[in-house]
Parts: structure tokens; C-alpha cells; sequence
């Protein structure tokens, strides 16, 4: 080669990685505040008990639902560092082949 460098990056994979993680723990944290915020109003009887029941309902439902969620994403996750690994070994296998090793 004269002097050029190949570079494989798949950097931006991490990013995408670490913005759904956050974005997991963004909504979760949203959800506990208004969860929390509601049940004080039923708790000092400014909103009708029933309300509270039902909040207990939806929080039965978001958590169900936001693990399912959490799994894909996890799961989805774990195929990027796949891809990433496959990518880093291919670029690897074709940087031995271009600078002449890799048996030949």
C-alpha cells in the first residue's frame, strides 16, 4: 500500500447503544414521577380513591409493557455488539489480507 489507511469504524453503533439505554431509564423515571405525584393526591383525598385503583392498574401495565420493551431493546443490543465483533474481525481478516498476510 502507499501510505493510505483503511479504517473500519462502527462507532456509531455504541451511541445507538447507549441513547436507547438512556432513553429506557428516561421513561421510567418520567413514569415514577407522575405514578408518584398521582398517588399523593389520592393519598391526601384531593382525587377520588377509584382514580388510585386504576393508577395501580396502569402502573401493573406500563411495567409489563416497558419490560417487554427493555427486552427488545436489550436484545437489540446484543445483535449491534454482534455486528460490531463480526465487523472488527472482517475488518481485521481484510487489513492482514491487504498488507500481504492472511496465507499467503
Amino acid at each position: 500500500m502507499s501510505g493510505d489507511t483503511i479504517r473500519f469504524g462502527n462507532e456509531a453503533l455504541d451511541g445507538i447503544q447507549s441513547q436507547t439505554v438512556g432513553q429506557q431509564e428516561q421513561y421510567t423515571e418520567i413514569w415514577d414521577r407522575v405514578h408518584t405525584q398521582l398517588m399523593n393526591l389520592v393519598e391526601q383525598g384531593l382525587v377520588d380513591a377509584a382514580i388510585g385503583e386504576v393508577l395501580n392498574e396502569r402502573d401493573a401495565q406500563f411495567r409489563r409493557e416497558a419490560g417487554g420493551f427493555d427486552d427488545s431493546v436489550n436484545s437489540q443490543n446484543r445483535a449491534m455488539r454482534d455486528v460490531q465483533m463480526i465487523g472488527n474481525e472482517g475488518g481485521r481478516a481484510m487489513i492482514n489480507a491487504a498488507s500481504g498476510g492472511g496465507g499467503r
